[in-house]
This record gives structure tokens, sequence and C-alpha cells, in this order.
């Protein structure tokens, strides 16, 4: 082979390279097209819907669908970390847990502004938020109940053990997936599938079931913290706790749930 044929065929090689990484440059682009034309879709929603925009019915069914969502995927990450399923549920009635509603409400209605942003805006703003809102939620459980549901004391740079510097890198992460990927595409889930025609009546169905479930989940708590102290059972509701939520099925439904008083 002369050296003008090994040329020649080096050429068309580097040739077929050449077109090789034009296609795939065009098909990653036809991609993140077709990416952003989805979540620009499931932003705009659907105009008349009861829930369309950021209103109540909205942030509701973002709460109510992350109360179950969150302990899925947290009660997934538990069995592949430890090897074994454990209960991960906050309340009584159901796989529901309101941290994660709530934490989902508060990061939708604080990051949404930022949705166009820079991803390093929406990261520092959810750490800082769901370290703060961690942290706050610790130290409630702890001030009205005497009970704590976790301990970052074995963490380094924690802050009294309530939160750690981890964690709050993890709710940046979280963060930027939700108001990215998640929010904008449940967005979309909300407006086509929840019915316009019922969407407001199972709205409310679902708004008394949650209050009923909140309510009773909490009284359940507090009648133990009072069975602790020795209180007995002098009205009709804490009878009713002690019947139906004594310790041994708390500590079924609550397993991680500690006393600190």
């Amino acid at each position: 082979m002369t050296t003008k044929q090994r040329y020649d065929e080096k050429r068309k090689r580097l040739q077929r390279k050449l077109e090789k990484l034009d296609v795939q440059e065009q098909r990653a682009l036809q991609r993140e097209e077709r990416h952003d034309a989805e979540i620009a879709r499931d932003l705009a929603g659907v105009p008349g819907h009861f829930a369309h925009g950021l209103n109540f019915y909205k942030l509701f069914w973002m709460f109510f669908i992350c109360c179950f969502l969150g302990v899925v995927i947290e009660t997934i990450f538990c069995w592949v970390a430890s090897g074994h399923l454990s209960q991960r549920t906050g309340l009584v009635w159901g796989p529901f847990n309101l941290i994660y509603g709530i934490g989902a409400v508060l990061l939708t209605l604080c990051l949404r502004p930022f949705i166009g942003k820079s991803d390093r805006w929406i990261f520092v703003g959810g750490s800082v938020l769901g370290g703060a809102f961690e942290y706050f939620c610790s130290w409630l459980q702890e001030t009205i109940l005497g009970t704590v549901s976790w301990d970052y004391s074995g963490y380094p740079f924690n802050l009294n053990g309530r939160i750690n510097l981890l964690y709050c890198l993890f709710w940046g992460a979280l963060a930027l997936v939700w108001i990215k990927e998640i929010y904008p595409r449940l967005n979309g889930f909300i407006e086509r599938r929840v019915s316009k025609v019922y969407g407001v009546t199972l709205t409310w169905i679902l708004v008394v079931f949650m209050l009923a479930n909140s309510l009773v989940s909490g009284a359940a708590v507090l009648r133990q913290s009072q069975r602790y102290e020795g209180i007995p059972a002098t009205t009709a509701w804490q009878e009713m706790m002690d019947r139906y939520y004594p310790d041994d099925r708390l500590a079924e439904i609550y397993p991680s749930m500690v006393r600190t008083i």
C-alpha cells in the first residue's frame, strides 16, 4: 500500500468517525429538545383545570402524593442500605409521612421562581431550606413529645444531632431534581390525570382523611408520652388511644422513634 493509499484510508476512517459523532450529537440534541418540550408542556398544564397553576388544590395533591412517594423511596433506600425492610411511615393509617409532603410544598413555594436559573442557586437554596426544615421538625418533635426519630450525632459536621452537612447536601441535590424534573412532570400529571369533574370532591375527601390521620397520629404519640409520665387515662380520647394504640402497637408503627426524656 502506497503512502497516498494509507493517507486516503486514514482520511476515510476519520470521516466515518466524524459522521458518527455528528449523528450522536444530533440524537443527543433531539433528546434534549424533546425533554425541554415535555417540561414546558408539563409546566403549562391544562388551562381551566381545577388545579391549574399554583393554587391550594395543586399544592395539596403534591403534598398528598409526596407523603406517599417519600415513604416508598425511603423504604427502598433503607432496604438496599441495611438489607431488611423496616417501617418508615409517619402516620398511623397508611404509608404516609407528613415530612415529605410538607417538604415538597416548601421546596415548590420557595424555589419555583428559580426554575429557569442556574442550578447552583437551587442546590444551595435546597440545602439551606431542607436543613432548616429538618432541624425544625426534630426540635418540634422533641419539644412537644419528648421523642426523636433520627439522631445524627455520629456524623461529622452535625448540629445538635438534628442535621448534618451530608444530609444538607442531599437536600440540595433533591431540590435540584425536584425543581428541574419531578415538579414539572408532577404538575402535568395532576392536571392531565386528576379528574376535572370529580377533582374538587376527591380533594376534600383526602383533606379530611389526612387531617383525621394526622390528629389521631398526634394523639396516639401524645398519649404515649403521657403514659411514660404516669398520667392515667381520664378522658374518652385517652382511653381510646390506650385501647387502639398501646406502646407495642406504636413501636411497630414508629420503630425508629426514641424517647429523650
